[in-house]
């Protein structure tokens, strides 16, 4: 089980690691550079954390000005989970709390299968400037935390990219 959020700042990568590190509380990572590119990476607990500038030939044309990924690649072994699931309900999950707290533009990647094809369209999150954690939900001046963008039309996902 794996899955991306893009990421959106003009914070260098060891920053963005530390912060990311200090706000899910994991162990030091590991700078290490591949092919002229550095990525900082977190292992904990049967899941390995990338932190990586993404190569802009690789990059999606959704998200073509998002410099940054987040990848989370999870092993489980011996089990009856339906991990896509969790798969698909964890990527936005991150993406908004990455959005909020760091204060940077995050966008995932939704996808579905419609017939014998996958399509795909990417969800884009932010903090709303706005926000106040003095209302309570309901309240009168309440705004949501995180705002969405609006989502991209569906496309369709290439079948050689897509794993099932």
């Amino acid at each position: 089980m794996s899955f991306q959020v893009c990421i959106k700042t003009e914070k260098p990568l060891h920053q963005l690691a530390t912060e990311m590190r200090d706000l899910f509380s994991l162990p030091p990572f590991k700078l290490d550079s591949f092919a002229d590119s550095s990525y900082c990476q977190f292992e904990m607990l049967g899941m390995l954390i990338l932190i990586r500038q993404a190569e802009e030939v690789e990059r999606e044309p959704e998200v073509a000005d998002y410099p940054y990924c987040f990848d989370i690649q999870m092993s489980f072994t011996e089990h009856e989970l339906d991990t896509d699931t969790m798969e698909y309900a964890l990527q936005p999950y991150y993406a908004q709390l990455i959005a909020f707290h760091l204060g940077v533009e995050t966008a995932c990647q939704e996808t579905k299968r419609v017939g014998e094809h996958w399509q795909i369209r990417y969800n884009y999150y932010v903090k709303n400037k706005n926000w106040s954690g003095e209302f309570l939900f309901g309240e009168k001046g309440w705004s949501p935390a995180v705002i969405s963008g609006p989502a991209t039309p569906w496309r369709l996902l290439h079948p050689a990219l897509h794993r099932e």
